[in-house]
């Protein structure tokens, strides 16, 4: 085992200092660590704490980022988006060591209305202008985006029923108190520890109409981009740029939409280069490379294990086709971001676009499972299928044509349709512009017999997205796994810089410090470019070393991706950006790896 001696030199003078990797080098001592503290910090979240929160955010009727006095007269006191927040600020002031400020926007919909964040942080204790990032917006919405009512009496009169059951406009249990009580426990968990980094809680507004409070917060930063971020400003840290940050939004593990194992499991959407954001962009590949899906491999590595029997499904593309959140604003800016969201949502989305492109000629039902962005996951279901009334995403309220069928919101004439929906005729083979089968947008009615007259509509945007639907317990564990990955991120180095050339036969890797780390070690790792994640890590004690694929656990021949990550007292940093592609030809950034905002 070589001695760990050259480390204390700067960076600068070990450029040159290349070694090959022996066997020794390849040992237990490269497994990555978890941080035992943090394990215990992120054990405090609760379950419990967490539904009621849920059912407190449902209480003040709509939050809609527009829901403000000015826009809305008869909102009470206790009511719209800014005594959502007032309550938001509370609890984050509660918690011991945290900072918290309002940080204002200007809203594109209401530009002349008070709109606000409400960001939290932690002052780092070595580092504090390096800020690791979670959120989750707070902000509202139902079916239509601008309205700022507190209840639905307006829309159940305007669909017919005037004396059906009244409910609160937008409570937004799932989308997005949910994501909020995320927030809101990683804060009071992590609170309790230390950390080198400052960690910041941000519960956004204004993302469901286009991303306007993170797109203010995240501004300028990363930390490739020279200006004084905004981050900067809220918090008063000179030099504030952030590392990475970590975005859930419908979080809550839905209990219809979800089924079986979909409870021990969580969708991961990271981007790639170039980002697959339009509806009918290609997913990802794992033969690419991007800041995101570095920050994906750290979540896997740090924050997964951290949470018995749950494990994350990646999903190679900004978000689903055609969507997206808040971590879209960080991407922007040059920061890696990531969006956390439950297996399955009750709404009309897409998952992805893995389906084939075109549709069948011979199958009059394949718009069911073809076409781009692909159908929901619940187009094919029978009607009867609960799941299938998550494809009921609208209410209209006048007369008009959707491929010849009249579409307006009807009253619920039975108890087939109170249950399912009202059936409106297929159109064969017509891919729906809205990311569902054509007619299952409008077959929702109201039920003006129930408590929830909504009940067979969509849950996302909607009344019907209802305090008791989420699931505390899966929340928590999503909880924990961000907690964990921003624990750990939080006492890490930054990421090297590296340089790797040779061929896929072996490779020579030289490598520094970040300015301001002091590093003893670093680990070199690989993956096969068909392989998301890495086969083999060896750890180096030097500035460099040649590897061979044999080591990193590549088969003979297999061209694969090769990156390096520091150590520093046991924490591990995010692997170094970009990573190389290495074949049989040599070692190469593949080509817009650099252009990280470019997007299909």
């Amino acid at each position: 085992m070589r001695r760990a001696w050259l480390s204390i030199l700067p960076a600068c003078l070990l450029v040159a200092v290349v070694v090959r990797a022996d066997e020794d080098d390849d040992d237990d001592g490269a497994a990555p660590h978890l941080d035992g503290q943090v394990g215990e910090l992120i054990e405090r979240i609760d379950p419990a704490r967490i539904q009621e929160r849920i059912e407190f955010l449902g209480t003040f009727g709509t939050r809609n980022s527009c829901s403000t006095p000015d826009n809305n007269p008869n909102l009470k006191p206790n009511q719209g988006i800014n005594a959502s927040q007032d309550f938001i600020f509370a609890q984050f002031a509660a918690i011991k060591g945290l900072n918290v400020a309002f940080a204002p926007y200007v809203h594109g919909n209401c530009p002349n209305s008070p709109t606000r964040n409400v960001v939290a942080w932690l002052p780092g204790k070595r580092h504090p202008e390096r800020m690791i990032v979670i959120g989750g917006h707070l902000d509202s919405r139902s079916f239509n985006v601008l309205d700022v009512n507190a209840d639905t009496s307006a829309q159940l009169a305007a669909a017919g029923a005037p004396n059906a059951h009244v409910l609160a406009n937008a409570p937004a249990g799932n989308d997005a108190a949910a994501q909020t009580t995320v927030v809101l426990e990683t804060a009071a968990a992590l609170a309790r520890g230390q950390f080198d980094d400052t960690l910041v809680f941000i519960s956004f507004s204004g993302e469901e109409q286009g991303l306007f409070g993170s797109a203010d917060t995240a501004l300028n930063a990363g930390a490739a981009l020279p200006a004084p971020s905004r981050l900067e400003q809220i918090t008063g840290i000179k030099g504030a740029k952030v590392v990475a940050m970590l975005n859930n939004d419908i979080s809550g593990g839905d209990n219809v939409a979800n089924t079986g194992d979909d409870f021990d499991a969580f969708r991961l959407y990271a981007a790639g280069t170039p980002r697959e954001r339009s509806t009918t962009a290609e997913d990802g590949t794992s033969d690419n490379t991007s800041p995101a899906r570095g920050l994906m491999r750290f979540i896997a590595t740090f924050g997964v294990p951290n949470v018995h029997h749950f494990a994350m499904r990646p999903k190679l593309r900004e978000d689903r086709p055609g969507r997206g959140s808040d971590q879209t604003s960080f991407i922007n800016n040059l920061v890696p971001a990531v969006r956390f969201i439950e297996s399955h949502e009750c709404s009309s989305s897409p998952v992805d676009n893995s389906c084939p492109a075109a549709l069948d000629p011979s199958n009059p039902d394949s718009a069911l499972t073809n076409g781009r962005p692909c159908p929901s996951p619940y187009a094919a279901l029978p009607r009867t299928d609960p799941r299938h009334n998550c494809l009921h995403t609208n209410i209209n309220t006048t007369h008009g044509l959707l491929d010849g069928v009249d579409v307006n919101v009807k009253i619920c004439a039975n108890d087939d349709e109170r249950a399912h929906g009202v059936v409106v005729p297929n159109t064969p083979n017509k891919v729906d512009p809205l990311f569902v089968l054509n007619k299952t947008l409008f077959e929702g009615c109201i039920d003006d017999t129930a408590t929830n007259p909504f009940h067979n509509f969509q849950r996302q945007h909607a009344p019907n997205d209802r305090p008791e639907f989420p699931t505390a317990d899966y929340e928590a564990r999503i909880a924990k796994v961000m907690a964990a990955t921003m624990g750990h991120l939080g006492r890490a180095p930054n990421p090297p810089t590296f340089t790797a050339s040779g061929t896929s036969s072996g490779v020579t890797v030289t490598f520094a410090a970040a300015p301001g780390d002091k590093v003893e070690q670093f680990i070199i790792a690989a993956r096969p470019t068909t392989a998301n994640f890495h086969t083999g890590r060896v750890r180096v004690h030097h500035s460099g070393a040649f590897v061979t694929p044999q080591q990193l656990g590549i088969p003979a021949g297999q061209p694969f991706f090769i990156s390096v990550s520091a150590l520093a007292k046991g924490h591990e940093s995010l692997f170094g950006y970009p990573e190389y592609r290495c074949d049989a030809s040599g070692c190469v950034v593949p080509a817009g790896a650099l252009d990280t905002t470019a997007f299909k």
